[in-house]
Formats: C-alpha cells, structure tokens, sequence
C-alpha cells in the first residue's frame, strides 16, 4: 500500500516540476528595450545647442545621439562615466549607475529624460540611464585616434580621443607613481616633447595602475583629452597604451606650478631669516585658474622686516646641454625687488646667508599693478655639470615692502 502512495504521487511532483522550471525560464528573460524612433543629433549639434542655451538644459523631447564609447571604467581611471565619439566631436557621458558600456561599444542613446550641461566647463550628458537611455547598436568597433602634438592639445579637443608621439614624462616625474593608490588620491604627471611642451596627466588614486611607476622613456600613448575650465589634462584610459620604451630626450629638469597647493612639495623648502611672521603662501586670488606663490611684509596693517627664501629642490645639471631657468612673476607696491640666486654647494637645508655660495642671476621683473611678467630664459651654462639650487630671496623693511607672486618655475635642458 505504502509503495502503491508513493507511486501516485510521482505524476503530481513531476507536473510541478515542470510548472516551477517554467516559471523559472520565464522570470530569467529580460525585457527587451524599447525606446522609440526620434530625431537624432550629432555631437557637434550638441554642443553648439548647449553654448547657445547656455546653463543646464533637462531634455524632454524624443531626441537620440549615436557615437562609439572611446573610455570606459575598466581600469578604474574614471567611474560612473564613459566617453563617446561621433564623426563631429566627442562628449563625456555621465549615467547614474556604473557599468554597461565599454570602449567599442556603438551605441544610440536616447536624450529624452537626461540633461545637458558642463561641469567645470566639460559638456555633458547627464544622467543617463543605461538600460533605459541606451541601445547598443554593435561592439568591438575601433576608432583610430588622432595623432596629435603637445602644442595642438587646447580645451577646443574636448573629449576626444588622441595619440601623443615623441614624447615623455618630465624628469621631475621619474620615480613617482601614477598616483597614490595607497591612499586613493589623484595625481598631476607632465608629458613633454623635444620643443618644451608640456601638458598634465591626471590619474585617479583608483585607477588599476595608480602605483605604477612613471616610464623612463620616450614614445607615444594614447589618451583622452579633458580640461578643468579651460586648463587641459589628459586621461590614460589603459596602462597597455603606454609606449614610452625608447631613448629620452633633454627635457624639463625642474618644474614648479604650485598647483597642488603645496610650497614645500617636490622637495621645495623655506627659510625665514628674519620676520619669522613672513612666510611663502599659495594663492588664487585675482581669478587665477590655478595656484601661484606670493608672500608680503604687510600684516596687520603693518610693514615687517623681513628676509625670506624659497629655495627649490637639487637639480642634476650632469646630463643635456643650454639648460635655461624660467618663470613667470607678478608684483605690486614699493620696496625691495625680489632676486635670483643659484648655488652649487648649498646643504638643502641651512640658512643661506651662512652656507652655500649664491650667484645672483638676472631677470625680467613685473612691471607692477600684478601684471605678470615671464623672466625670459635665463642661461645657466656656467653650472654645467654640477647639481644646483634655485633661490627666490625676498626681503622687505619695517616702513616697505612689496608683494611677489610666482609661478611656472621651470629648468629646461
């Protein structure tokens, strides 16, 4: 009897198999998209439509933009964004959520619902959701790049993707990371070419290659054009597009651009020799798009005596030949004019006055009213062979003194 119960129950478990395999194929089947026939837009049509606007613009019209995603978040350089690429320009997509699209993929996407505006002066497609705002149309699909140089790099190739040739990573840069991947903090590096050119690389602290060594070499790579309001800084969308294996060429020995805020990086120091109330500042004041050093006597209403330095890292004047110092300047109000000195035994750390021997070196100064100056290149021939430092000596009296800023400082050669 029991066997005969048991038997009975087979056709019933079976049939419920079946019932519950069924529902499960059904559950497992994704809805296909549906987004309708629009008009479509170029990139170009884009963006001039955003220029004449001008602002945010919330699109709600059934409107479609086709084009390639040239970068994606794979290799963590950018996340929640991708950029894509038509035969008139090319636009940074930002979505809501990260993945989905990758490098190759051809693609519709739909505008109704998303907005158009710029974050720090980049156009975007914003908010964009990719299983609703977009079609994939095929992958795989390559797109050559650009082959351009340092000097051709303006805000004007926003978005695009370019290839660099002939070019490397400046020697000040050599020995460093990519970025800081430890502490997931992003990094400014500079690519140069044989004329002097440079142009910043920026590099995510989560970017897959973050820790990477910077290249010891020249050669070519591949990369997306971006820009901070109009300062250019290019995006490496994989370290397998970094070529730079061949021989270097002279080049930057030394660069300072304060832009990261910071006096004392790379190596940079002070010293107060007297007013110790006197002190190097970064600052952006006057609508600056990015930092420079300034330092005055006046505090509190008052005009301090003062000397103070600002003294650069050691510089390898070994290799190369013509190396030439050069920076930009800006000043106002009366008092002592700032100078120049170069030295070939100081310690890196005394007070200058006491140790080290200083050669003043002349320059082209600022006229005045905060006016900037470039000091034109100073030839530093006669140190030829040894390593020096740069001193920037600032002093200012108890009834005087003016403000200095400084920028750009470079050693080319």
């Amino acid at each position: 009897m029991k066997i005969r119960k048991i038997n009975n129950l087979i056709p019933v478990l079976f049939s419920l198999v079946l019932l519950v395999a069924g529902c499960k194929r059904e559950f497992d089947t994704p809805p296909l998209p549906t987004i309708p026939e629009t008009e479509t837009m170029t990139i170009s049509e884009l963006r001039e439509w955003q220029a004449t606007e001008g602002g945010i613009i919330s699109i709600s019209t059934d409107l479609s933009v086709y084009g390639i995603i040239t970068m994606d978040e794979t290799d963590g350089n950018i996340y929640k964004n991708v950029y894509m690429q038509d035969h008139t320009g090319a636009v940074n997509v930002r979505m809501l959520n990260g993945g989905g699209l990758y490098e190759g993929d051809s693609v519709r996407i739909y505008l109704k619902g998303t907005i158009l505006n710029q974050y720090n002066g980049v156009l975007q497609i914003d908010s964009v959701d990719v299983d609703l705002n977009v079609i994939k149309q095929s992958t795989n699909n390559g797109l050559t790049p650009e082959v351009v140089e340092i000097g051709e790099i303006t805000a004007l190739k926003e978005s695009q993707l370019v290839k660099l040739e002939n070019v490397q990573f400046i020697k000040p840069d050599l020995n460093k990371t990519f970025a800081d991947g430890e502490n997931l903090i992003s990094e400014d590096r500079y690519l140069e070419d044989a004329d002097g050119n440079t142009v910043k690389v920026r590099t995510s602290g989560y970017a897959a290659f973050a820790d990477e060594e910077i290249p010891n070499g020249s050669g070519n790579l591949v990369c997306i054009v971006n820009h901070f309001n109009g300062e250019v800084q290019l995006l490496i969308r994989s370290f397998n597009e970094i070529n730079l294996n061949g021989a270097r060429f002279p080049g930057l020995l030394l660069t300072k651009n304060f832009d990261d805020g910071e006096i004392t990086s790379s190596g940079w120091t002070t010293y107060s020799v007297l007013g110790p109330e006197v002190f190097w500042e970064t600052s952006s004041a006057g609508g600056a798009p990015n930092d420079y050093a300034v330092i005055k006597n006046y505090i509190d209403g008052t005009n301090i005596a003062c000397e103070n330095w600002l003294i650069s890292s050691p510089v390898d004047l070994t290799a190369g030949d013509s190396p030439v110092l050069n920076f930009d300047n800006a000043m106002n109000y009366t008092g002592p004019a700032l100078q120049c000195y170069i030295s070939t035994d100081y310690d890196g750390s005394s007070n200058p006055n006491d140790q080290g021997t200083w050669t003043e070196v002349p320059f082209t100064a600022s006229g005045g009213g905060f006016t900037w100056a470039n000091s034109t290149d100073i030839p530093l021939g006669a140190f030829i062979g040894e390593n020096v430092y740069v001193g920037f000596k600032y002093t200012g009296s108890g009834s005087d003194g003016s403000t200095w800023e400084l920028d750009n400082i470079v050693i080319r050669g």
